[in-house]
């Protein structure tokens, strides 16, 4: 796919989150409702990612209110440019919708028919013919290619744990995603790809991996991480490696660990074990988060979040929460 096609359809949604967060301002005038239906008639394209736009804002009981008075008041645009932004990847990443194949090109398509799939909050541990065991995390897809010279694990998207078994062909083990390659040591590690999909991540809790980027010369030697070791990497470079922050992997066993996380940090990863969105005020978002919490409840940890600080978990429907200063 190239640029151009990809920037296309991205614009587009992009302008349809725009016209959402203004229309439920309401602030629209005749010049702007005018507005609205040309951009509309201009392209079928255009119509199509307003309806989308209309149904998820129904679907999400519409834009808070509140955001309208931000806008109005001029001195938290960021507040609103934030919104739009949210708004335009639910937009792209609505199950199924034209917008997601779109948006997603050919990374959506493959993780859709991938091997296996888990939906938002879903966890799920499947046995290989080798007798490796992995355990796909919320919103992921996988893909297992086994071949006579090499074991290969394709993650489309999201996260899975690994503990390879020992093959009685002497393979190797390799965890591939767009921006490189796993090779494994005998060993249990975990491989993300990170929200944006631009780069992704890799942390060992046994023995060691070698990686090395897909655009890497084929001189250069692979980085090594070791246990209680991750790093970050992207198609062209591979970061150092990094201790292991407390808690790595605590998914696995259905935890979320905190250790003096930032609030607005803490949110968008509790964000992929539940459906639709939790908007972190910027006020508190550099709060700090200590603790364990289940990810099969994310109503609790939010409950939680309002007796240990000085916050205030709004729901204006399940899929749309806000967390703000506590009055």
């Amino acid at each position: 796919m190239s640029a151009a096609a990809v920037a296309q359809p991205r614009r587009v949604i992009e302008e349809a989150a725009r016209w959402l967060v203004k229309v439920h301002e309401g602030a629209m005038s005749e010049q702007d409702r005018l507005a609205l239906q040309a951009w509309r008639a201009q392209d079928r394209e255009h119509e199509r990612a307003w309806q989308a736009a209309d149904s998820l804002a129904r679907a999400m009981g519409s834009v808070p209110p509140q955001l309208g008075m931000a806008v109005l008041e001029g001195a938290r645009r960021r507040q609103r440019r934030a919104m739009v932004k949210t708004l335009a990847v639910l937009l792209a990443a609505a199950p199924g919708g034209w917008l997601a194949w779109r948006h997603g090109g050919a990374d959506w398509a493959a993780a859709q028919r991938a091997d296996y799939r888990t939906a938002t909050g879903e966890r799920r541990a499947i046995v290989l013919e080798d007798g490796s065991r992995v355990v796909l995390n919320t919103g992921s897809a996988l893909d297992i290619v086994y071949t006579a010279q090499r074991r290969t694990l394709i993650l489309r998207e999201g996260e899975i744990m690994v503990q390879t078994g020992k093959d009685a062909a002497g393979r190797d083990f390799f965890v591939q995603t767009r921006h490189g390659a796993i090779r494994a040591l005998g060993t249990r590690f975990l491989v993300r790809r990170e929200a944006g999909g631009e780069s992704s991540s890799v942390a060992v809790l046994e023995h060691a991996v070698e990686v090395r980027a897909l655009l890497a010369q084929a001189a250069a030697p692979a980085v090594r991480v070791e246990a209680g070791q991750g790093l970050r990497f992207t198609a062209e470079a591979v970061a150092a490696p990094q201790s292991l922050p407390r808690g790595a992997g605590a998914w696995v066993d259905g935890m979320l660990v905190a250790d003096k996380m930032r609030l607005d940090d803490f949110l968008a990863e509790l964000t992929r074990y539940r459906s639709g969105v939790i908007h972190c005020l910027p006020e508190v978002a550099a709060l700090k988060v200590s603790g364990v919490f289940r990810i099969d409840d994310t109503g609790q940890a939010l409950a939680a979040l309002q007796e240990t600080l000085p916050v205030a978990v709004r729901m204006r429907t399940r899929y749309w929460v806000t967390v703000a200063a506590a009055s």
